[in-house]
């Protein structure tokens, strides 16, 4: 391959890269009450569209820089007024050089293309340098949305003003089909931390296969808002993390919005018939809204939090990757946020600590304390291989509804973390399988169509095996009485703790930053086989470890985790802190590791499981933990599944999706 001065001379030399003019033709269409439209540039291919000019009045363009198809969400008003709204797309060729050079390690995407991209833009600079970056030209969009619109429902965006002069920039959608004079009901979709609210109007799912997108909610029948949290894109705000007094209030505001609508289907009450799906973000604002809203019919809450503590500051042991990947997406997006929350993660990087302040903080966004106040039908879906929000978060939400609240709940191969177990075609079954759940759930408690209700509780295994239950992980019965658990006692062994050095961590599976946050085999750990029998039994819940040590040192924390030695990989992904006391005394310290959902000896195989207590880990990783540390005795305790609560017998995610 010619390296970028080779290009250089060949074009000075020969001008072998001079191009034709680029010009552009743009066309509109309205389909499905979204308006759609191409830039249609000629040029020598090929071609590259990128927006430079934001839509006139507020609205929202969705562009493909590669064939320049966009849709386009025009604002409330441009709609109502039935008048135009333009934005500006660049259109410009490609040259080998300029290729070359934005391919560039580091440097081409960080200095290279931003150069480029401005030169195409100065008038007699670009027409100067097209032999060598291409041609270009700037095209006013200009969408005539009244001619396009008409009477029709159409999607659009707008500004619904919200507790402390907050402006919250909230999409609509019109359900497939809706005709004007129609009503339907509507499904508010809350997108995650660090992400616009969902405009993708082609969208199957978001959320990595978790919540449905705008397609299949809508072609079942629902209008669907999405949003941008306060503090984040288009919405003015400070960031509060989900937090009732504000997040919370938007949601409210805006279903005080979407009343108002002649579209926006009403109960006998004149309540709107409103719905919730989300995930990560996007699901804890489902438990905090429906906690202080009791229009909300229905909620499906993914991946979220029970107490955001206990999620990032587990047994006082901070979550040091998460915690940097999250500060990362706000910062990149530029999000305004509580500088609280930026103060806290610098803390708890350097420290691995939290002041008593900003424990506090976190505190406040709930949901536990409002959870008692839901009384919407609450699907709970949690990801096995969660390590931000692991399977306890759900679990504790469960116990903390409202007694008398329909709920039910799935695990499934998923969440913040990576899904290393399931083939392709096993990932596409479980989301097939998580949108239909999702959608049933909906239609019966929002809609209120006939439709049985779901097993209490349905999980997914290591092997993509589908199973349910009648009872939930929190009823006492849902496990085989303790004497048949699967127990193991090991001798334990000495312990030098170096950060870093032998730890857990990161996944050699998937890429830098986010396989930081996930477990792996460690070298420098005391390695006890498990104890697993040679009967097929599930486990789905947490097992119980109880260590006996003595040591010196300024470490809080060693860790835990469970490895599977067939497949070289731990357990979920998940390592669990556990808290010591390093004073040369002996201690006792016993604890609940996190949950799993695993099935040993499956199809007559036997399992081969090895618990590792390690120095250190990397998604908790601290620099100021040193020490050692002689355990004297450790025990594990899981428990075994009783299969006499199943709910079916099927295994096939297809049968029962």
């Amino acid at each position: 391959m010619a390296s970028p001065t080779d290009l250089l001379l060949a074009t000075a030399s020969r001008r072998q890269l001079v191009s034709a003019a680029v010009d552009s033709n743009p066309s509109f269409n309205l389909t499905n009450g979204v308006i759609y439209g191409n830039v249609n540039g000629t040029g020598t291919s090929p071609l590259t569209y990128t927006v430079i000019g934001a839509p006139s009045a507020g609205g929202k363009v969705t562009l493909n820089s590669t064939d320049g198809s966009f849709s386009f969400l025009p604002d409330f008003s441009v709609v109502q007024s039935h008048g135009t709204e333009s934005f500006s797309v660049l259109v410009n060729e490609t040259t080998p050089l300029v290729t070359a050079l934005v391919g560039i390690p580091v440097v081409g995407s960080l200095i290279v293309q931003p150069v480029v991209m401005a030169l195409y833009q100065v008038p007699g600079v670009n027409v100067l340098l097209a032999p060598l970056i291409g041609a270009s030209t700037i095209t006013n969009v200009v969408v005539p949305v009244g001619t396009l619109v008409g009477d029709n429902p159409v999607a659009f965006t707008t500004k619904v003003p919200s507790v402390g002069g907050a402006l919250i920039s909230v999409n609509y959608f019109p359900a497939t089909g809706l005709q004007t004079g129609q009503s339907a009901p509507t499904v508010l979709n809350g997108p995650g931390l660090g992400t616009a609210g969902n405009i993708d109007p082609t969208s199957v799912t978001i959320v990595s296969g978790l919540v449905p997108g705008l397609v299949p909610l809508r072609n079942d029948g629902y209008n669907v808002i999405t949003w941008d949290p306060r503090g984040e894109f288009a919405s003015t705000g400070t960031l509060q993390l989900d937090s009732p007094a504000f997040e919370g209030q938007d949601v409210s505001a805006i279903i005080d919005w979407a009343q108002t609508m002649d579209s926006v289907q009403k109960d006998a009450t004149g309540d709107p018939l409103i719905g919730m799906v989300g995930g990560s973000y996007g699901g804890g604002i489902q438990l905090v809204a429906a906690g202080i809203d009791k229009r909300i019919d229905a909620i499906v809450p993914g991946i979220a939090w029970n107490n955001l503590n206990d999620s990032l500051y587990p047994q006082s042991t901070f979550k040091t990757s998460y915690a940097s990947l999250l500060l990362l997406s706000l910062v990149t997006t530029g999000a305004r946020i509580n500088t609280q929350i930026y103060e806290g993660i610098v803390l708890g990087d350097l420290l691995g600590v939290l002041t008593d302040s900003q424990q506090a903080l976190l505190a406040s966004s709930g949901p536990d304390f409002l959870d008692g106040n839901i009384t919407a039908p609450t699907l709970f879906i949690q990801g096995t291989v969660d390590v931000l929000f692991p399977l306890q978060q759900a679990l504790m939400n469960s116990q903390m509804l409202n007694p008398t609240t329909q709920q039910a709940m799935i695990w499934f191969c998923g969440g913040h973390g990576a899904c290393l177990d399931l083939t392709a075609a096993q990932q596409q079954a479980q989301s097939e399988f998580l949108t239909q759940q999702t959608l049933n759930w909906l239609d019966k408690y929002v809609k209120g169509e006939t439709i049985a209700d779901p097993p209490k509780f349905q999980w997914i295994d290591q092997n993509g095996v589908y199973h349910a239950s009648d009872l939930l992980p929190t009823d006492p019965n849902f496990n085989l009485p303790a004497a048949d658990n699967l127990n193991t006692e090991g001798s334990g062994g000495l312990l030098p703790i170096i950060p870093l050095i032998g730890g857990s961590g990161p996944q050699t599976d998937i890429p830098i930053p986010y396989s930081l946050g996930l477990g792996a085999p460690a070298s420098n750990a005391i390695n006890i086989p498990l104890n697993v029998g040679t009967a097929e039994a599930n486990i789905a819940g947490a097992p119980t470890l109880t260590m006996t040590y003595s040591g010196l040192g300024t470490s809080r924390s060693v860790y835990a985790q469970i490895v599977d030695e067939d497949t070289g990989r731990v357990v979920g992904n998940i390592v669990t802190p556990i808290p010591v006391t390093l004073n040369g005394q002996q201690q006792t310290v016993q604890i609940p590791m996190e949950d799993i959902a695993y099935t040993v000896n499956a199809g007559g195989t036997q399992s081969h499981l090895t618990l590792q207590i390690v120095s250190s880990a990397t998604p908790f990783l601290n620099f100021t933990q040193f020490g050692v540390i002689n355990v004297s005795g450790v025990s594990v305790s899981m428990p075994v599944y009783n299969t006499a609560n199943n709910a079916v017998t099927a295994d096939d995610l297809a049968s029962v999706a």
